[in-house]
């Protein structure tokens, strides 16, 4: 897998749309916060977003899957599926600064291979989804687009830019590594 891949239209405006739809109505928001290794500098608010946590979404539970299995293919490891998706509101002013998905040290993040990110709408002005590069020293900013999914290594660095207008909808997820008991290592 590469560093970064972008899917436009893995999910259609339509669904978006009612995804949107659905779960503004159905879930109860909480202030998101930053749990274990992954906040660089503990000393500074690194979260401002508000999230809830969904079981499965039937539109794109299959559709991720069968991409991930083809994406994703390491000798000696398959994927373990997908947690809750996490839907994610930013309002104006709100963020989540630099950070990584996973952290060698913490049991809760150390399987995540991969971060999945799902953009649902693009009504808003800033909040751009950015990534670090290889050398750490260039900021790769992702472009928006309603139904486009960024998948990245999880312990890659990357934020989301302060809102400045407008409210930012995303479904994220991460996507963990098993290793085979009986893999049979061949020099072929």
């Amino acid at each position: 897998m590469d560093r970064l891949h972008t899917i436009k239209n893995f999910l259609s405006n339509e669904e978006c749309s009612d995804i949107l739809l659905k779960y503004k109505a159905e879930l109860k928001l909480k202030p998101a916060e930053v749990v274990g290794n992954i906040a660089i500098n503990k000393d500074k608010v690194f979260r401002k977003s508000s999230v809830a946590f969904i079981n499965g979404i039937e539109v794109i539970d299959e559709r991720l899957k069968n991409l991930l299995k083809n994406l994703i293919q390491i000798k000696g490891f398959e994927v373990t599926g997908l947690g809750p998706y996490q839907f994610t509101e930013y309002k104006v002013g709100e963020y989540y600064d630099w950070h990584t998905d996973s952290s060698p040290t913490d049991d809760l993040y150390k399987d995540r291979f991969c971060s999945i990110v799902i953009q649902l709408n693009d009504a808003y002005d800033g909040g751009y989804l950015q990534l670090k590069d290889e050398s750490g020293d260039n900021t790769i900013q992702l472009d928006k687009g309603i139904g486009t999914m960024y998948i990245f290594y999880s312990n890659i660095r990357h934020r989301v830019m302060p809102v400045t207008n407008g409210v930012r909808y995303s479904l994220v997820n991460w996507v963990s590594l098993r290793k085979l008991e009986n893999f049979k290592k061949t020099l072929i």
